[in-house]
């Protein structure tokens, strides 16, 4: 049993090891206890990661599964970890960061974000766009209609703003004003509102950006999917994000975190 059990422990520090060797940039996120649990996830995920994960653990299966780290900001004191993917397209690449956002102290993730860019400027990201979209749909079923949006802010208008979807908003519960405070910073003036698409659904349109989303519990989950309107010009550039929030347990990280900051020190001499 001593035996399996080092056999184990030596296998783990081999794949650590090996995964340091590809890539130094990993030696930041070691820092963590891998076997840190929240306990508590988002239902949905973007390649297999879900809000709650513990960052180290999704990264060394990302790595596993073909991803190469590009970036992590601030090494030991760093927040985010971004993993690159390829593959052909056309003439060209379609290139796939992956952006894990996470707490610092704790290493849960907080945000999860994949962005969809073109490597030539040359070739049309648009069929990219409209792929993902179905792609999306297919995953994770029909983002949020317009007919919802309608029954919601209790307004049959042709197109909704965004401040009606504010003002009717959930306002009770610990994740309210996180919510709040995310649609207000897509509030870029005050026209800025949905329109209802071919399909029924809700496309918002804020400044040049055009979104969907997928709200759960009461928008204290939400998956969106955003990219520059195809008309500005700048789709290619910006790319397209899939972006994965859950409030609720951004606020569990935090209640976690004081929970830690809050424990008696013994002093014995």
């Amino acid at each position: 049993m001593i035996m399996i059990r080092s056999i184990c422990i030596a296998s783990t520090f081999l794949v650590l090891n090996a995964f340091a060797q590809a890539d130094k940039n990993l030696s930041s996120l070691t820092r963590f206890d891998s076997d840190l649990d929240l306990e508590v996830y988002s239902k949905m995920d973007i390649r297999g990661v879900r809000v709650g994960d513990n960052v180290l653990e999704r990264a060394l299966n990302l790595i596993e599964k073909g991803g190469a780290i590009q970036y992590i900001s601030g090494g030991n004191r760093s927040e985010k970890v971004d993993i690159h993917f390829t593959q052909p397209y056309l003439e060209s690449e379609l290139l796939q960061n992956l952006s894990l956002h996470f707490d610092k102290d704790l290493g849960f993730v907080n945000q999860v974000s994949l962005t969809y860019r073109v490597a030539s400027r040359y070739v049309d990201i648009l069929p990219v766009y409209n792929k993902t979209v179905e792609q999306a749909i297919v995953k994770y079923g029909n983002p949020l209609s317009f007919q919802q949006l309608q029954n919601l802010t209790k307004n049959n208008n042709s197109e909704l703003r965004l401040s009606s979807l504010i003002a009717n908003l959930p306002t009770r519960g610990e994740s309210s004003a996180l919510i709040r405070a995310y649609f207000d910073y897509l509030q870029v003036t005050p026209k800025t509102h949905f329109v209802r698409t071919e399909n029924g659904h809700a496309l918002l349109l804020t400044g040049f950006k055009q979104c969907y989303f997928w709200p759960h519990d009461e928008f204290e989950e939400l998956l969106s999917l955003c990219s520059f309107q195809p008309s500005s010009g700048n789709m290619k550039g910006q790319g397209i994000t899939l972006t994965l929030r859950n409030f609720a347990i951004q606020n569990r990280i935090s209640d976690f975190q004081l929970m830690q900051d809050e424990q008696e020190i013994e002093i014995n001499f």
